[in-house]
């Protein structure tokens, strides 16, 4: 966790979406402050994912706006938000499985040409698990080593936000722990981060802010230190 900054680094105002006449989310509203971890919470199905897909450019809203930092990107494409410095790791492992893991840092890193190669290095740093296995075709990497390379590939692009769509699903405890050690390190380096996440204690460990949606609206935002364990699971059973 970190220490809640005044700046706005993304803003979220009045935002509904969803996939052709089918509505998803409804009137979201949402501030993320720089350098902090903000993480959505909610059962399968209520508009978790579709929200990152539309911050991420990947669905067009049907109202509403983005804005990063000062400018409006509600409509930009998503290779111009990537080059604004928004890196999104997706649900599943999001890795080209022919390529080496070496190959799959290199091919994201140039892709945006966003910063140096010592990138490359800084997200070896961040998962050291990573490089021993550098020839190793990602194809071939067990779950938790697939979802580090997916993030370490997103940090590659040296982005001012990072977000992650439930990236300790189905991974084995002592990989979520680093997994958890890579986002705190990367916000106190002054990084965004917005995530997904469905293990309640990982939130609780981890986040600064933590909004629960349900039937694609907010239920609850606000600091992590609202909320218990019983309050969230209230809410998360609406």
């Amino acid at each position: 966790m970190t220490t809640t900054p005044t700046t706005p680094h993304l803003s979220v105002h009045n935002l509904h979406a969803g996939y052709g006449r089918a509505r998803v989310l409804f009137d979201i509203n949402l501030t993320i402050h720089t350098g902090t971890i903000a993480c959505i919470m909610g059962r399968n199905g209520v508009g978790k994912t579709t929200l990152l897909n539309t911050i991420t450019g990947l669905i067009t809203p049907t109202q509403g706006t983005i804005t990063h930092t000062t400018t409006d990107i509600t409509h930009l494409p998503p290779h111009q938000r990537t080059r604004r410095g928004i890196a999104y790791a997706p649900q599943g492992h999001d890795t080209f499985a022919p390529l080496t893991v070496a190959e799959n840092l290199h091919v994201a890193h140039q892709a945006t040409q966003r910063g140096g190669p010592h990138l490359i290095e800084t997200a070896l740093e961040r998962f050291p698990r990573l490089k021993p296995l550098l020839n190793r075709k990602a194809g071939l990497l067990s779950g938790g080593q697939a979802q580090q390379l997916a993030i370490a590939r997103a940090l590659v692009t040296n982005p001012t936000l990072l977000i992650l769509d439930e990236p300790t699903e189905g991974i084995q405890p002592n990989i979520v722990a680093e997994i958890e050690t890579a986002i705190t390190a990367t916000a106190a380096q002054g990084i965004t981060i917005l995530l997904v996440e469905q293990y309640l204690d990982v939130a609780l460990r981890l986040a600064d802010t933590i909004t629960v949606i349900d039937a694609g609206r907010i239920v609850h935002t606000g600091p992590r230190t609202e909320l218990t364990h019983a309050s969230a699971h209230a809410l998360m059973a609406i």
